[in-house]
């Protein structure tokens, strides 16, 4: 054979490589198996970068409020321990006041209404800071007047030293009378919104204006929706 010849034979068989190639891809396209590996590669790739990104965290703030047992709108003993397990919005407020807890109380209706999605994972709870006049029938009838949904956010009153234990000793929130005028008092209290998880612990203050209910709605959210919530035996341990 010659040389010339002996050149040219492998070049011959390169149109069948390709043809050879072509029908193996054609082959393979064909079967249904092909596609749906390759739906499921084309699916699974958002997929993979949304479950890579980083979980938003819950507030690190972590400040253990001690028991508690007062007295419900309705007249029922209502407490700590009635709330454990849930996550929950505490505001102070009394009924008589004409300025900061209206605006309060409808801050309290709009986390009711936006933070409805939550269901039985969220409770709001006010505290009256004039528990002198703020009966539980007197509470009852500003809750109704105000269109509170009786089962997702509860209002308490009690003797005064468990209501300043529970709002001053407990939330560290302000509350009192000082003397406005000679013989005239006025009551004096915090107005934050206050943010509490399943454990009892508080984990935020938020001011009363938009971004606040924005902010305490979303780390609400954060910690109702916590694989491991705390005070579960799987939750993330308190720092010291």
């Amino acid at each position: 054979m010659s040389t010339s010849e002996s050149q040219s034979a492998p070049t011959a068989s390169l149109p069948l490589l390709g043809k050879s190639l072509q029908e193996k891809v054609a082959a393979l396209v064909a079967r249904p198996l092909f596609w749906i590996a390759l739906i499921a590669l084309v699916v699974a790739v958002p997929v993979a970068q949304v479950v890579s990104r980083d979980v938003p965290r819950p507030p690190d703030l972590r400040l253990q409020l001690p028991p508690f047992t007062l007295t419900s709108e309705r007249g029922h003993p209502f407490g700590l321990e009635n709330l454990r397990g849930r996550v929950w919005i505490a505001d102070f407020i009394f009924t008589s006041c004409p300025t900061v807890c209206p605006k309060l109380t409808k801050r309290m209706g709009e986390i009711q209404h936006r933070g409805r999605h939550l269901g039985e994972a969220l409770r709001l709870v006010t505290f009256t800071v004039d528990p002198e006049n703020d009966t539980p029938e007197v509470l009852a009838a500003y809750a109704r007047a105000n269109r509170v949904s009786s089962h997702r956010w509860t209002f308490l009153t009690g003797p005064l030293d468990d209501i300043e234990a529970t709002v001053v000793k407990g939330f560290k929130m302000a509350m009192g009378k000082e003397e406005q005028a000679p013989g005239l008092f006025g009551i004096f209290h915090g107005e934050r919104l206050v943010l509490v998880d399943q454990a009892g612990a508080i984990r935020g203050y938020y001011d009363a204006d938009d971004a606040g209910v924005t902010q305490i709605l979303r780390d609400a959210g954060i910690l109702a929706n916590l694989k491991n919530p705390p005070g579960s035996p799987g939750a993330e341990a308190a720092p010291p």
